[in-house]
This record gives structure tokens, sequence and C-alpha cells, in this order.
């Protein structure tokens, strides 16, 4: 068993040694011979260190790569999703309006509004000028004399 101990703390002060001298400590009495070995392992030691350094950064950098065009083509696609309900809404207010005018038969004395909330919904409201004789047909709508929305009031 005292042998055995002997061996390990031999092997400890060797490697307590080596840590020192890699760190750049204690190389006073070492021979040219051992300095150029040292600055050998050193150097592989570095080139190994540099290596995975520098994969680890070209992972990253082609990870990041695919999120970027990832994200790029998500944008690209909500943009488009996002002009083509544009065009329908934009397409649609002025289809339906003309279609319920149309449908409606609307005079110079009535109009036909037609109203879409995005959601593929259409809500029509027929106006008619003229006098408060009108709203029974519309419980929720009253008119004041006249077209503008400054005029129409909820009760």
């Amino acid at each position: 068993m005292q042998e055995h101990l002997r061996k390990l703390n031999d092997i400890n002060h060797k490697l307590r040694k080596e840590i020192r001298q890699r760190r750049g400590e204690g190389l006073n009495d070492l021979s040219i011979d051992h300095l150029r070995g040292l600055e050998q392992h050193m150097t592989e030691a570095l080139n190994g260190v540099r290596g995975r350094k520098f994969h680890v950064i070209k992972t990253q950098n082609e990870t990041y790569r695919k999120k970027v065009k990832n994200l790029e083509e998500r944008h690209g696609n909500l943009l488009m999703e996002y002009e083509a309900k544009l065009e329908d809404l934009q397409g649609g207010l002025v289809d339906n309006e003309a279609a319920v005018a149309l449908a409606d038969g609307a005079s110079d004395n009535e109009a036909a509004v037609a109203l879409a909330d995005g959601a593929s919904n259409l809500y029509a409201i027929r106006l008619h000028h003229g006098h408060n004789h009108h709203h029974h047909h519309h419980p929720n709508l009253h008119l004041e004399d006249g077209f503008g929305a400054h005029e129409l009031r909820l009760p």
C-alpha cells in the first residue's frame, strides 16, 4: 500500500509540474530539448483548440444562415398573403358595393353600401334618403335627413 501511495504521489507531482510548465511557470531548469518538446505539445494543443473553435463558428454560422433564410421566406409568404388579402378586400369592397347597388336598384334617393371586415364576411346596409319614417324598417339605424356618416347613430 505504501509503495502504491508513493507512485500515486509521484504521478501527482509530475502532473502538477507539467501543468505549471504549460502555464509558463517553472521553465528555468528545463533544457532546450525539453522546451522544444513543450512548445511542440502546446502548438498541437493550440491547433486542436483553434480547429474546434472554427468548426463551432462555422456550424453556428450555417445554422444562423438557415434561420435567416427561413425567416426571409416566412416574411415573403406573409407579405404575399397580406397583399392578396388587401387586394381581395379592396376588390371585394368595390365589387360588392356595385353589386348590392345594382341588385337593389339603388336610385337617386337611395344608396347601398357593402363593407367587408377582412374575414370573408360581407355586411350590406341600405340607406334611404328621406325622413325618419324609414327608420321603422331598420330599428337600430336612425337617419337625420341625409346620408353622411355623421348623420347615422345607433340607439
